[in-house]
């Protein structure tokens, strides 16, 4: 089932935030299929729906004041790979540097050099790995060491036992942030 035309860009226009808005559009289609599917459930399909995206706006806004308590110049974000400029871009952040485009690959000397002196030149407070490659970005860990900088957790596309949701997620995140670069 699609989205009535417009509805999509209107959401993303409204959050401004793209990964959020898929998953109203999705919240919105799983309720059109629910009801196609179940009839007789139709009023749980919406109340259900209709709850997941206050949830949704509410982590939003949350998200929103927790970076925007960071102040201007801590908004750089170091990580062991380029998977956060939704984040950046959604939030006024910058992504100064990361350790690699592909998790899979290890960074060159030259690569591994430039990274380092990002560090020191931005005097970050913070760098971010992942829980699950925290053991194996050993290169971000030892530069940050090197430059005296916090080792801090963001979550990109896993879950854990600490967080099990979307929502729990981003609210990770926003808490990390704010916690090691404000």
């Amino acid at each position: 089932h699609r989205l009535p035309i417009g509805e999509e860009q209107m959401v993303q226009a409204i959050f401004g935030r793209e990964e959020i808005s898929r998953r109203q559009i999705v919240a919105r289609r799983a309720r059109l299929m629910g009801i196609k599917a179940d009839p007789d459930g139709a009023q749980t399909y919406r109340d259900n729906t209709k709850a997941y995206l206050a949830k949704l706006e509410q982590t939003s806004h949350y998200v929103d004041s927790r970076i925007a308590g960071i102040p201007k110049g801590n908004r750089q974000l170091i990580t062991s790979h380029d998977a956060y400029g939704y984040l950046a871009q959604a939030h006024g952040m910058h992504v100064a540097g990361f350790v690699t485009a592909n998790p899979g690959v290890e960074p060159s000397m030259a690569q591994r050099r430039k990274l380092n002196q990002t560090i020191s030149d931005l005097k970050v407070p913070a760098v971010f790995l992942e829980p699950n490659v925290l053991r194996a970005s050993s290169v971000l860990v030892a530069m940050a060491h090197e430059n005296d900088v916090q080792v801090c957790t963001i979550y990109g596309d896993t879950f854990d036992d600490r967080v099990t949701t979307y929502i729990d997620l981003m609210k990770f995140d926003a808490d990390s942030l704010a916690r090691c670069l404000g």
